[in-house]
């Protein structure tokens, strides 16, 4: 496993965004980031972001309003530090792997199946090893990242249409995190 040495501003800027999101709920803005961690320039702080997005420290998601996501397991917020223990699933055939993962309780959906799937190659932006957090749903919705097996080949497709899914594509389930291990 390759250890990600971050620099102490990215490490600043990484515990800032843990403890605001632990404390309020939800993430930081650029501006309070700075402001916290006492850097001048927002545009510093976009760079700090960036990097810790490419090394799958944090990630954006698709929300308007606060798009920053801690990745794994954020130690400043209590109630994560309790974990479930996923089975890992690989392949085409979703064999069951001897290892397990171990995901953060407190961000289980209710009700539906939670797995992780391991990749053996790289698949869009992520990488062979990345682990990704897999729910299997009765219906998707739009704008859902799906898992799927489509013509004997692993894709991530993002649903915009139901109409859109095909007889020849197997669903896997869909994405709801990943994890990429150093």
């Amino acid at each position: 496993m390759k250890d990600i040495k971050l620099t102490k501003k990215q490490e600043n800027v990484l515990n800032y965004i843990k403890e605001y999101t632990a404390k309020h709920g939800f993430p930081p803005a650029v501006r309070e980031i700075a402001k916290g961690v006492g850097l001048n320039s927002p545009s510093s702080v976009h760079s700090h972001i960036k990097r810790l997005e490419k090394n799958g420290f944090i990630k954006k998601t698709n929300s308007k309003f606060r798009t920053l996501e801690v990745v794994g397991i954020n130690e400043f917020k209590t109630d994560e530090t309790k974990a479930v223990k996923l089975n890992i699933y690989t392949g085409l055939n979703l064999k069951k792997t001897n290892e397990t993962f171990d995901y953060p309780a407190s961000r289980m959906p209710k009700n539906v199946e939670v797995f992780a799937y391991k990749l053996k190659d790289n698949l869009n932006e992520f990488k062979k090893d990345d682990i990704l957090i897999i729910s299997k749903e009765k219906t998707y919705n739009k704008f859902d990242e799906l898992l799927l097996i489509e013509n004997e080949q692993l894709t991530i497709k993002t649903l915009i249409d139901k109409k859109e899914i095909i007889s020849n594509e197997y669903i896997i389930g869909k994405l709801i995190e990943f994890s990429r291990l150093f």
